[in-house]
């Protein structure tokens, strides 16, 4: 696959336990970009993913986002997720050239994942998986 702008992201546990995160994001019908990051202790920064995307006036894709923890400690331990999957990410959230090159910084807690690009910002739920 060919892109034309990639993005590192970085992921702030505000969980307020230990977690080990795994980040998924998918540009259009491109298989998924997914990293995990192990023991990542509260109010910490995971990181980085480094995704692609493409921009510009003939790119018509999508980038779609997937979070998914468990929280190890604390006193929400368990496992948590966003809607999807890492295999098929569900909350769209599309990059544009204001991302391209740049280091963001998204935010996981038991409630909301949010993505906060340069290009605006966008939210998501978060739910107990059991």
């Amino acid at each position: 696959m060919s892109y034309n702008s990639s993005a590192e992201v970085y992921v702030v546990n505000d969980t307020g336990g230990t977690a080990t995160i795994t980040l998924a994001h998918r540009y259009s019908t491109d298989p998924p970009e997914q990293a995990t990051w192990t023991e990542v202790p509260p109010g910490q920064v995971a990181g980085p993913l480094t995704v692609h995307f493409n921009c510009g006036t003939l790119y018509y894709g999508q980038d779609t986002w997937w979070i998914g923890f468990e929280l190890l400690d604390g006193q929400h331990a368990g496992t948590y997720a966003s809607a999807g999957s890492a295999a098929d990410p569900g909350k769209q959230c599309t990059m544009s050239s204001e991302d391209d090159g740049k280091r963001l910084h998204f935010a996981v807690d038991t409630t909301t994942f949010v993505m906060e690009e340069l290009s605006g910002s966008c939210s998501t739920s978060v739910s107990s998986v059991s």
